[in-house]
C-alpha cells in the first residue's frame, strides 16, 4: 500500500482569496483527492488540522479509505495544539509526534509520496523539509506531486522547485492524480 502524505493550507477562505478559486471549488477538489486516494488503495497521512487536510481525510474515509494516519503533536510546542484535537476523530491510527515540528516534518519524510494541494506558510515550511531531505538523502519520500490548479501560478516556489526537480511531478488537474498513482 503506497503511503501518501498531504501538504496544503488549513485556511480555505484565505486559499480561495489568494487563488481566485471559490471555496466550493477547493472543497470539491479536496473531496476528489480523498476519493482517488481511497479508490487507489493508498494509505493516507495528514496532520491533525482543518482546511484541505481534514476535507481530504473525511473524503478518504467517506469513500472507504482503508488506513488514515493522523499525525498529532504530543506537546503543544512551539504552538498550541488544542485546536487540532477534533481532527483526529476519523483516524484509523493516531501517530503521536513529540511536537508540531515533528508532525509537519514526518508528513513529508515518512510517506512514499507527497501531494501538495495548495500553498500556505505551513506548506512552504513542509516544502523546505522536502528540499533538504532530498539534498541530504534523508527521509523516505520518492516523489512530490503538485496539483497545478490548486497552486498559485501553477507551481511551487522556484527557490524550492529548482532543487527538487528530479522528484517533483505536476499534474494539471486533480483528476490527473489517478494516473500518477497508477504509475507509481
Amino acid at each position: 500500500m503506497t503511503k501518501v502524505g498531504i501538504i496544503g493550507p488549513t485556511n480555505i477562505p484565505k486559499l480561495s482569496k489568494l487563488t481566485g478559486k471559490s471555496q466550493n471549488f477547493l472543497l470539491e477538489k479536496a473531496q476528489l483527492v480523498g476519493r482517488i486516494l481511497a479508490e487507489e488503495n493508498c494509505e493516507l497521512w495528514i496532520n491533525s488540522d482543518r482546511g484541505m487536510l481534514v476535507a481530504i481525510g473525511r473524503a478518504y474515509k467517506k469513500f472507504n479509505g482503508k488506513k488514515l494516519i493522523v499525525l498529532y503533536p504530543d506537546k503543544g510546542e512551539p504552538w498550541p495544539k488544542e485546536h487540532a484535537k477534533p481532527y483526529i476523530k476519523n483516524a484509523d491510527e493516531i501517530r503521536k509526534e513529540p511536537n508540531w515540528f515533528w508532525s509537519n516534518y514526518n508528513v513529508t519524510a515518512l510517506p512514499d509520496l507527497c501531494i501538495c494541494v495548495g500553498l500556505s506558510a505551513g506548506t512552504l515550511s513542509e516544502l523546505a523539509y522536502i528540499k533538504w531531505n532530498y539534498q541530504l538523502r534523508c527521509g523516505k519520500l520518492k516523489k512530490l506531486i503538485g496539483i497545478k490548479e490548486l497552486l498559485r501560478n501553477g507551481r511551487i516556489p522556484a527557490e524550492i522547485e529548482v532543487d527538487i526537480k528530479d522528484i517533483i511531478q505536476y499534474v494539471e488537474k486533480t483528476e490527473d492524480l489517478r494516473g500518477v498513482l497508477k504509475e507509481f
